[in-house]
């Protein structure tokens, strides 16, 4: 099959890279791709060292219309048998181009990944054929709030043999220093961008409170994000004395490296429409302790593989965090069924199995 992926973002996290193991699988399998990307993305970056064919596309709003024309050419040329999206800008292109054609010769499947406050239900009924959401939590969401186009849960895949590899690959050097400098103290690692939904702020009050009471370890903060944001955060944890006992490492590909010098995973997140990390970290047995939000139930199974903390939970997160220091072992061994249990449900095979088939599937058109 031909198989075009779009993608608005300039920016990368989890989803991005996730798209970009998907082509990789894909290409693999026999299937052509290729990824439609606005020119210096850092998606576009990751895609070349990945040998991925790329064209550019300025994607600069959901009704760009050079981008319209650019797409065009680019859909005649490649003939895909499906697109698949993933924001909101590639997806609203993507269907308005495919109007201007007047035929369906293509299948638009959305990846949703994400949700708003305001669900813009009009694009997503009137332009797509299919949505892939990570969990139930956001088929749901989508589906009590008006959306009747077709939605399935298709969780996002993992390559465990070669996150296994990477993991061999040397952390930027100063992150090297950072963990040299203390080989004693626990790890405690944030992995994702630096957005306010991730909750950083919160778990640096949280880490404050903590280490008022007696414990010791050192925080990860891995993920990139907008400058003001690490300004802000790191403008807190200087106002707490915590600016020795952070360390944010902007963006890091492959993050596998970091899951080997980790003690524990935290997500505070407000709200995660899967919940990407926990996986990965999981993978690595590293223990983790998250929100109970969004997709994050359906990775982790709460005091069986990992501990899930009501969200806003001050409170429910020291004890929690407590608990991880008082009771290392437990938690080393809900880590070990975590590594057991990820592997046999979040391959990257089978997510790209189920992909296809929805894209074999032309009752859409």
């Amino acid at each position: 099959m031909n198989i075009l992926y779009t993608e608005s973002s300039s920016n990368i996290g989890g989803q991005e890279l996730q798209s970009l193991l998907q082509l990789e699988t894909l290409k693999k399998q026999g299937h052509s791709v290729l990824l439609a990307c606005r020119e210096k993305s850092r998606i576009s970056v990751e895609a070349e060292k990945r040998k991925i064919d790329i064209v550019f596309i300025p994607f600069r709003n959901s009704i760009h219309l050079s981008s319209v024309i650019k797409l065009l050419l680019v859909i005649n040329s490649f003939k895909p048998d499906a697109v698949i999206c993933h924001s909101g800008h590639d997806s609203n292109i993507v269907g308005l181009t495919r109007l201007i054609t007047g035929r369906r010769r293509f299948q638009i499947i959305r990846q949703k990944t994400y949700l708003t406050q305001n669900t813009g239900t009009f694009s997503l009924n009137k332009l797509i054929d299919h949505i892939i959401v990570p969990g139930t939590a956001m088929k749901d969401d989508l589906e009590s709030a008006g959306v009747h186009t077709p939605v399935t849960v298709i969780p996002p895949g993992f390559d465990f043999r070669k996150m296994r590899d990477e993991s061999a690959t040397p952390l930027p050097e100063h992150v090297q220093r950072w963990l040299a400098a203390d080989h004693k103290t626990p790890v405690i690692a944030q992995v994702g961008m630096l957005r306010a939904e991730k909750g950083h702020e919160f778990m640096l009050k949280l880490l404050f409170k903590l280490k008022n009471e007696g414990r010791q370890f050192r925080w990860l903060i891995v993920g990139g994000g907008r400058d003001d944001n690490e300004m802000a955060l790191l403008a807190m944890a200087r106002s707490l004395g915590m600016e020795n006992d952070i360390l944010l490492t902007g963006f890091i590909s492959p993050v596998s490296a970091v899951y080997k010098n980790a003690s524990l995973l935290v997500m505070p997140s407000i709200n995660e429409p899967f919940g990407m990390t926990v996986a990965e970290a999981s993978a690595f047995s590293v223990p983790v302790i998250a929100n109970q939000t969004g997709g994050i139930p359906d990775i982790i199974k709460n005091n069986q593989t990992g501990r899930l903390v009501p969200s806003h939970s001050s409170d429910e997160w020291i004890k929690a965090l407590h608990d991880f220091f008082n009771r290392p072992g437990h938690y080393r061994s809900m880590a070990d069924l975590a590594k057991s249990d990820v592997e046999k449900r979040f391959d990257i095979s089978q997510t790209v199995f189920d992909i296809i088939k929805l894209c074999e599937n032309k009752s859409a058109l």
